[in-house]
């Protein structure tokens, strides 16, 4: 029995359909998306993976109803073409941001001016793609041509069956969706296999080594905000206004000590002191002190035995 293990951290809320193993691989690589376009264009964006349907091609093909970026892409080892469909509004929103310009509007249709930043685009993300199918199947996808004009792309006849994913994309100056179609023939010799897989392996993404850092060293590398207080007070009446000059004394629970907070939340307790003439905190130990306890133990204590039950 082949079982893989389940990363509880990274796991999250998904709906399964018909293909469990195909909805994975295209939520990790909505994970990935939003990792390549913080990092390129520095933009928080947040996505979302529709279940993976199964249809006509002549179904898949009326959704494309307007000229837009539709590239064609070789998935190996498998045989055939798959088609990865931009929304025009990604296109204006990468253009414009690879451009810098914030303010203008940059036309979405292709140009000789902006072809190859959009291809840069394109491969980056089917880089991704590739990446989210580790631990399931080993693919890797090259893009052959690209086309603005759906009618040229007629990979398939219209009653021949493919697989068909939609990404959606939101955030700050983007709100589009990003189409992924695979003809079913294309994923023949494994399809049976992604639709009856027992195990399921984790939604989540493992982390990239490239920076030399060992994993179990990542969350010692983690930043935390640190917030010192060195003590708090309440104010009877609010009706009273604060005024300049006046003075409000501080409580604190012991002189000295100051409560340490790690991104909002309490964590450790510390004395304040002076090194070099700057204000400083010894570490003292952890959040909340260990409270004294008010139950005093008697010292004249004896063992008893309980009776046991008579079996006559």
């Amino acid at each position: 029995m082949n079982i893989q293990p389940y990363s509880f951290f990274n796991a999250e809320r998904l709906r399964f359909g018909k293909f469990p193993l195909l909805d994975i691989v295209f939520n990790r690589w909505t994970r990935r998306i939003e990792e390549t376009l913080f990092q390129k264009v520095r933009v928080e964006v947040y996505g979302g993976a529709s279940v993976t349907e199964e249809m006509k091609f002549s179904q898949f093909f009326s959704m494309l109803k307007q000229p837009r970026p539709i590239y064609f892409f070789n998935l190996s080892p498998f045989s055939g073409n798959g088609l990865l469909v931009l929304d025009n509004r990604f296109t204006a929103f990468c253009l414009r941001q690879q451009a810098g310009e914030t303010r203008l509007r940059v036309e979405a249709r292709l140009s000789q001016a902006n072809q190859g930043r959009l291809q840069e685009v394109a491969q980056k993300l089917m880089v991704d793609f590739d990446r989210s199918w580790d631990g399931i199947h080993p693919v890797n996808s090259r893009l052959t041509k690209i086309t603005t004009y759906p009618f040229r792309a007629r990979i398939l006849d219209p009653y021949e069956n493919c697989l068909v994913a939609q990404i959606h994309l939101s955030g700050r100056g983007i709100s589009s969706r990003i189409i992924c179609c695979l003809p079913s023939k294309m994923l023949q010799p494994v399809i049976n296999r992604l639709r009856n897989a027992k195990v399921i392996p984790s939604a989540g993404i493992e982390p990239s080594n490239e920076t030399g850092i060992e994993k179990s060293d990542l969350l010692g590398r983690l930043r935390y905000g640190m917030n010192v207080r060195m003590g708090s007070v309440e104010l009877t009446s609010l009706s009273e206004s604060l005024q300049v000059g006046q003075v409000i004394p501080i409580e604190t629970e012991a002189p000295n000590e100051a409560l340490i907070s790690l991104d909002g939340h309490p964590a450790l307790m510390a004395s304040m002191g002076q090194v070099d003439q700057k204000i400083a905190f010894k570490i003292k130990g952890a959040f909340p002190p260990p409270a004294r306890s008010h139950v005093v133990s008697p010292e004249n204590f004896e063992e008893s035995h309980w009776p046991t039950a008579s079996t006559e």
